[in-house]
């Protein structure tokens, strides 16, 4: 055999190994989850200029849970913001999704302006902190969408009136 034979069968051994290691399905099933905040039922606005600048915002995270139900620490946890209509989409690393499980979802109302010993610039004070939160959620399907009703957890109204936080 010729070292010109060789190195090409060198050259294809190494590219299925590879092509194997990586496309080998390594790791857990996920999936991009999409969904809505909305209050009572109506979606959540988030409009002006403050939003824009991004000195507000509410943010959604979704925290692993273990067989047990109860947060799992080991874990990574996945956040994002929600946009301007009430809807978040949470893609996970490299815009791959999160693993597919069940999840607790909390929610913070960031405000750089607001103050409050109990939520400290969270503009729900902490209502649906990890702690508190009475959203739980089982990930296994893209196609489904999440709707968190912040209306109906008991939640104080948004601020700004209407059930809509608005700067």
């Amino acid at each position: 055999m010729s070292v010109a034979q060789r190195v090409i069968r060198f050259a294809v051994v190494l590219a299925v190994g590879v092509a194997l290691v990586g496309c080998g399905g390594g790791g857990p099933r996920r999936v991009v989850v999409k969904g809505r905040v909305v209050e009572g039922g109506k979606p959540l606005e988030l409009k002006g200029d403050q939003f824009k600048a991004g000195a507000i915002g509410v943010e959604v995270t979704f925290y692993p849970l273990d067989a047990s139900g109860k947060v799992d620490q080991s874990k990574q946890s996945y956040g994002t913001r929600v946009k301007e209509d009430g809807s978040f989409v949470l893609d996970g690393e490299l815009g791959k999704g999160i693993p597919v499980g069940k999840y607790k979802a909390a929610l913070a109302f960031r405000d750089t302006m607001y103050r409050s010993p109990k939520g400290q610039g969270d503009r729900w004070e902490g209502k649906f902190a990890l702690d508190k939160t009475p959203f739980t959620f089982d990930v296994q399907d893209a196609s489904k969408e999440i709707v968190i009703d912040i209306g109906s957890a008991g939640g104080a109204p948004a601020p700004g009136g209407q059930g809509s936080p608005k700067s």
